[in-house]
């Protein structure tokens, strides 16, 4: 159990991006696990290893890490990466009930976003939902502003040519949107 000057500087060094973890949490979690239950997993298991970090400034990585990396082993069966796709279809259901249309248009953008390499995945991930700034994920993946810039545009371009199959009319950036939206 961390001692309460523990909890005390890392509440210190949490607090600033709290509501950017959140955000990225329900973006990734969707259907996979409750994001506030993600959240408070990487909360302890930080907690736990606090007086071992080094570049405390890296926080946000080091969490955004754990949230991946957890998701990652939860999801290496085929079966559970079914229930998962089943589950995320129902959450979305659930999330939009007036509007089933927009669920299944949102169900075809979450399918394509699993097509995306991690790293892609991440960074759209980050910078579309989460709100952060290119520097901010620059720092978070430990790459240059550029390379960041990159890695989004490849994956909207991924994106774009994944989504254009299902004929649907909106951008993607209209859907991303609406993701947005309802995880807010």
């Amino acid at each position: 159990m961390p001692s309460q000057p523990q909890q005390n500087a890392f509440l210190k060094w949490y607090a600033p991006i709290h509501d950017s973890f959140i955000r990225y949490c329900d973006a990734r979690c969707m259907g996979i696990d409750d994001p506030e239950d993600m959240v408070q997993e990487a909360i302890l298991s930080t907690l736990e290893q606090w007086d071992a970090l080094s570049e405390k400034d890296r926080l946000l990585a080091y969490m955004i890490g754990i949230v991946n990396n957890r998701l990652r082993n939860r999801l290496r069966s085929k079966a559970v990466h079914r229930r998962f796709v089943e589950a995320r279809k129902r959450t979305l259901d659930q999330r939009l009930p007036a509007r089933p249309e927009a669920a299944l248009d949102l169900h075809f953008l979450l399918r394509a976003m699993d097509e995306l390499p991690p790293t892609q995945r991440e960074a759209l991930l980050l910078q579309a939902v989460s709100g952060f700034s290119i520097q901010e994920i620059a720092k978070v993946q430990q790459i240059t502003p550029g390379a960041v810039k990159t890695r989004i545009s490849r994956a909207r371009k991924q994106l774009k040519e994944l989504l254009a199959e299902d004929g649907n009319p909106l951008s993607l950036r209209q859907r991303l949107h609406i993701y947005t939206s309802i995880l807010l």
